[in-house]
């Protein structure tokens, strides 16, 4: 697949709150005329559709999951814009994103540089087990992790704790879990990622030939940093993908900061040097209540 113009692009974005931030996204990611933007926003807080930008190639989905962190409804609501994005139009990629991302380079940079490198996939992943925690990453999937345990907690918690001794029973053979199909080789990565027609395509195929992969992750924590990118792997054959680089920049370095277990550090002005250097196209997680200083940056400089 040769592109003689340069790429039409889905962009998926999972939006759950700051309205008025999502906009400048929106008009960042709107500068390029190639783009067209599908927005799942989270049930909790569907008062926010009126705030949203309006435009030709905004689609506001219909339908709302209550996304909770570490939960399946992580991967129904990107399933579903997968599959609303591939119902409406043809794109030639699909790329996903929080509705706390910004462009840090001009998306029109962005489309050249699919255009011009043109593979199946853009996302980070490594073959389970890995340096994750619960039995290599396998835990969470082997495992039925109660309700209480797929949420976001505090870091004193004690459901945090109980959590990690669940996981560690499965580490130490106390709890077997089920047996993870042979045929499915796991993979662990990023939960956002960039992908071609063709491989949106495969994987929704896949996923009604077989319906058993998907049930694997109904109870599963945090599965969706493992089911996609293993789709990923499993569809790609023999086309070449970048398993390496998803694209963004997503800092979890210790800064002294207080974040939420588990969340990126939020991109403020003393980063600025090391998301240039970086020469990734987004960035995420910006805050304007945090620093608005650093969100203007990026606008004047991406457009919005």
């Amino acid at each position: 697949m040769e592109y003689t113009s340069l790429p039409t692009i889905a962009f998926l974005i999972v939006a759950h709150t700051k309205p008025q931030q999502l906009n400048l996204f929106v008009k960042q990611l709107l500068a390029y005329e190639g783009s067209y933007v599908y927005i799942h926003v989270d049930a909790k807080n569907r008062q926010m559709e009126d705030q949203i930008l309006q435009d030709d190639r905004v689609v506001i989905l219909p339908e709302h999951f209550d996304i909770k962190w570490g939960d399946y409804s992580q991967i129904q609501a990107n399933d579903y814009l997968l599959q609303y994005a591939m119902n409406c139009r043809h794109h030639d990629y699909y790329s996903l994103h929080s509705g706390v991302d910004l462009a840090v380079r001009p998306v029109r940079e962005y489309a050249r540089f699919l255009a011009a490198t043109n593979l199946y996939g853009y996302y980070g992943c490594s073959k389970l087990p890995n340096h994750w925690q619960y039995g290599g990453g396998l835990a969470r999937v082997a495992l039925n992790w109660p309700v209480c345990f797929r949420r976001r907690v505090t870091k004193h918690s004690p459901i945090r704790y109980l959590r990690g001794m669940y996981g560690r029973m499965y580490e130490t053979g106390i709890l077997k879990g089920r047996k993870l199909p042979e045929q499915y080789p796991l993979y662990g990565g990023c939960d956002w990622f960039t992908v071609r027609e063709d491989c949106v395509r495969d994987v929704l195929t896949f996923l009604e030939v077989h319906p058993d992969f998907k049930e694997m992750f109904v109870h599963s924590l945090s599965g969706g940093e493992i089911y996609y990118v293993t789709l990923f792997e499993l569809t790609k054959k023999e086309r070449p993908v970048c398993s390496g680089n998803h694209l963004r920049f997503i800092d979890h370095r210790e800064r002294g900061r207080k974040r939420e277990v588990g969340s990126p550090n939020i991109c403020t002005m003393d980063m600025l040097g090391v998301i240039e250097r970086s020469q990734l196209f987004f960035a995420r997680k910006f805050d304007e209540d945090v620093d608005a200083e650093i969100i203007a940056y990026y606008v004047k400089k991406c457009g919005g």
